[in-house]
């Protein structure tokens, strides 16, 4: 056997050794602590708690690296691994962050350089540390086997940890937390938010608390349940970034913005109430739902499209608003020259098919709406999907595949299936002009650029579905103004 053959050989078996270990350390509780140290560097050290007797894990993974999004990377520097003992145990080292024992694992130390990735999006969904502040994510300090357990945090004089409860974390590597100084805390009232905004915007606190209050007001009512205590982060982008650009994500209950504001305070006020209306959609599904898989399409597009609708119910944006967002949707969607299902797009959402999960995803959750309106003239729309998911499926249910889950549950109604079968399932090109006929609505241009106007002349029930979309909103809100 040549020395790369053999060489090649001997990685495979380490590599199925390395797999063997694996079940033994899934799911395991530990004790652990991060300390903030010189720079932008934390050390982390903790110990495993399972009982009975430690054994079979010599595996030992790190989340290095994010492969869903390039740029997610950062080096792990003075590992150490111990066995029940104290004593220090051998190693090798599989491929970066993966690492294979010579004795079973009992504890653990390591540093990990948090300096900003060097792409900006990366902040909303990693740790990183800038000046003196930062935003600690326990999925990308702790070993991937860490499940539930206690998690404690040093940082230097002067700074503070924002965190809710590490006592005693159920699903500790979904915390999150913001370190530093200079962060204002500001609780919103009526609702179990705690605001924690970093940087120089254009809005005040007290203004970010008001729109919480009002948002997540709106979406409680329409899931009829409130979630647990929740933290939303606000901060700049640790990089120097121009105006305009944001990346966020909701994790377990915290709700991370990175962003730059926007150039005058209207602009920064409109955006922020986007921001909300669609991160915090998310505390209720996905991270309210036990539902797993790839069912990206509907958390996200659906999400995107009652965000879209609950801003004309809350008098963000005007109706005519409402129709350009779609517009500008269907035109994204139907300018792809390769059509796959969203089924399959949400399996491959992070390599290349974003646009398609969230264009089409949201003129999917569209025209369900306007079909369960149509059809029920105006007694039921897609917020009766939306909450008869989230109610079936609310945590502690068992967990169930979300694809399954929802398509079924769209399917329940008739109306629903040939969206079902062309758009999620099927990857037909989106033809909407029956039920944009049926709503009052229609494209104004017959070229390849969407334009959705409402029709000059109304019948009853096109008047009806419109008034159920918000049509007639800011005419309310006038009257009442008067």
């Amino acid at each position: 056997m040549s020395k790369p053959a053999r060489q090649l050989a001997l990685f495979f078996i380490a590599a199925i050794l390395f797999m063997a270990s694996i079940p033994h350390a899934q799911g395991q509780q530990i004790e652990a602590e991060i300390a903030i140290g010189p720079g932008s560097s934390a050390a982390v050290r903790g110990k495993f708690l399972t009982t009975p007797a430690i054994r079979d894990r010599k595996a030992f993974s790190i989340e290095t690296s994010s492969g869903d999004r390039p740029g997610n990377t950062r080096p792990i520097t003075d590992l150490e691994l111990f066995d029940v003992s104290g004593q220090k145990l051998q190693f090798r080292k599989l491929i970066d962050g993966e690492y294979l024992a010579q004795g079973d694992i009992a504890a653990w130390s390591y540093v990990i350089d948090l300096t900003p990735l060097k792409n900006r999006n990366a902040a909303a969904h990693s740790s990183w540390i800038e000046g003196e502040r930062g935003v600690l994510m326990a999925a990308d300090l702790l070993p991937i086997s860490a499940r539930a357990g206690t998690l404690k945090f040093h940082v230097p004089n002067g700074w503070k940890v924002y965190d809710r409860d590490t006592a005693s974390l159920p699903d500790i590597r979904k915390a999150v937390v913001a370190i530093g100084a200079g962060w204002t805390q500001t609780d919103a009232i009526g609702v179990p938010v705690r605001l924690l905004i970093n940087g120089k915007w254009h809005f005040t606190s007290s203004e970010a608390a008001e729109m919480v209050q009002e948002i997540h007001r709106s979406h409680r009512n329409l899931f009829q349940h409130d979630v647990g205590p929740s933290d939303l982060i606000i901060s700049n982008f640790p990089t120097a970034t121009s105006h305009g650009n944001w990346e966020a994500e909701t994790r377990g209950n915290v709700v991370t913005i990175i962003s730059s504001d926007m150039a005058f305070r209207t602009q920064s006020l409109q955006r922020l109430h986007e921001q909300l209306r669609h991160e915090l959609f998310h505390l209720w599904i996905p991270n309210g739902v036990n539902l797993t898989g790839n069912y990206d399409w509907f958390y996200e597009g659906f999400a995107l499209y009652q965000s879209l609708k609950l801003a004309v119910g809350l008098n963000r944006i005007r109706f005519e608003d409402f129709l350009d967002t779609l517009s500008r949707a269907h035109t994204i969607d139907s300018a792809g020259s390769q059509r796959i299902s969203l089924i399959q797009a949400s399996t491959a959402r992070f390599s290349g098919a974003n646009t398609q999960v969230y264009a089409r995803g949201m003129l999917v959750g569209f025209l369900c709406d306007l079909a369960l309106i149509e059809r029920s003239k105006g007694k039921k729309s897609v917020e009766d999907i939306l909450r008869a998911i989230f109610v079936k499926h609310r945590k502690p249910a068992q967990p169930a595949d979300g694809n399954t889950a929802v398509i079924a549950e769209l399917k329940l109604n008739l109306e629903l299936v040939p969206v079902v079968e062309k758009y999620v399932t099927g990857a037909e090109k989106m033809d909407w002009a029956t039920e944009l006929a049926a709503a009052g609505i229609e494209d104004g241009d017959a070229g390849p650029i969407t334009t959705l106007r409402v029709k000059q002349k109304l019948s009853g029930r096109q008047k009806t579905t419109l008034d159920k979309l918000g049509y007639n909103n800011w005419r309310r809100s006038s009257r009442n103004s008067k």
